[in-house]
């Protein structure tokens, strides 16, 4: 019987402590090559984070999908052009996406609270 509350507990402790994961979204934007911001943005999982400048609006939303992979539902509006882009990310590997010139590239990390 203690053996079992002791496996109960631990199911618990790992529950909670996955529950209070956050991930870092490390983005560059660019349009035509041109660097145009550096936005690092802390995400709580299932909920939407955004940050804008004069040049750019980006916002994202971010689901885990496994213990290494997290799917972004990503919006940007760079230089007055507006593109949206769903994308499947490794934690900690590099994912790209260009269409028209306009660049979005982004590293999401785990970081606990």
């Amino acid at each position: 019987m203690k053996k079992l509350i002791g496996l109960f507990a631990l199911f618990c402790f790992v529950t909670i402590a996955q529950a209070n994961d956050n991930f870092t979204v490390n983005a560059k934007l660019y349009d035509n090559k041109e660097l145009i911001g550096l936005p690092t943005l802390v995400v709580n999982p299932n909920n939407e984070a955004s940050i804008s400048s004069d040049l750019y609006s980006f916002s994202l939303t971010l689901t885990p999908v496994d213990d290494s992979t997290v799917n972004l539902a990503t919006e940007l509006e760079l230089v007055g052009e507006r593109i949206a882009a769903s994308l499947v990310v490794e934690l900690g590997k590099e994912a790209i996406i260009n269409i028209d010139g306009k660049e979005l590239s982004v590293i999401v990390n785990k970081s606990s609270s």
